[in-house]
């Protein structure tokens, strides 16, 4: 019955030497797994920044940005926004104030194409800022007085006042 009592202790010592290398290696498989996982990640992140870089060093920041609007009469009337400044502009967008959003007699400006819009040097897209509004009894067409628009390449917000003449859908002045 010693032999047994022994042989028992025996196996259990090897379980639990078993137990506890087993234990190690799964710790340090799992520590070598977080150490690759941030190894990659650092990698992601600098592979993202020579990309940054390359794109920044291939199409530099605009000196000059700078917009036209003109207004063009039609059966709806819309505006033209374009560039005049010497360089491309991304992500050009409209900054609506809240305040003026409340105000339904202000209508909000909308790009008349679903896709973002960058305009290269001289280039141009078109918008609509017209609503139709009860204004003292009856129905107008309101147009706002001015559009604030904000580019990436722009740090603040550009106020561009709206044209009140504008030439006709023929390109002759109305």
């Amino acid at each position: 019955m010693r032999a047994a009592s022994w042989l028992s202790v025996a196996t259990g010592a090897l379980s639990g030497a078993a137990v506890a290398a087993a234990w190690r290696r799964a710790y340090l498989a799992d520590q070598a797994r977080l150490d690759a996982e941030a190894e990659r990640d650092a990698a992601l992140e600098q592979v993202a920044e020579i990309g940054r870089t390359a794109v920044q060093q291939v199409c530099p920041r605009p000196q000059n940005v700078d917009f036209h609007v003109q207004r063009i009469r039609g059966a709806v009337d819309r505006f033209r926004l374009r560039n005049v400044g010497s360089g491309t502009v991304t992500d050009v967008r409209f900054v609506i104030d809240p305040a003026e959003e409340q105000n339904r007699r202000i209508p909000t400006p909308h790009w008349l194409q679903d896709e973002p819009v960058t305009l290269l040097p001289n280039q141009w897209a078109d918008f609509g800022a017209s609503a139709l509004t009860l204004v003292a009894g009856s129905w107008r067409l309101v147009f706002p007085a001015f559009i604030t628009v904000l580019c990436e390449e722009g740090s603040t917000p550009m106020r561009i006042d709206l044209p009140t003449a504008g030439v006709a859908e023929d390109d002759t002045i109305g």
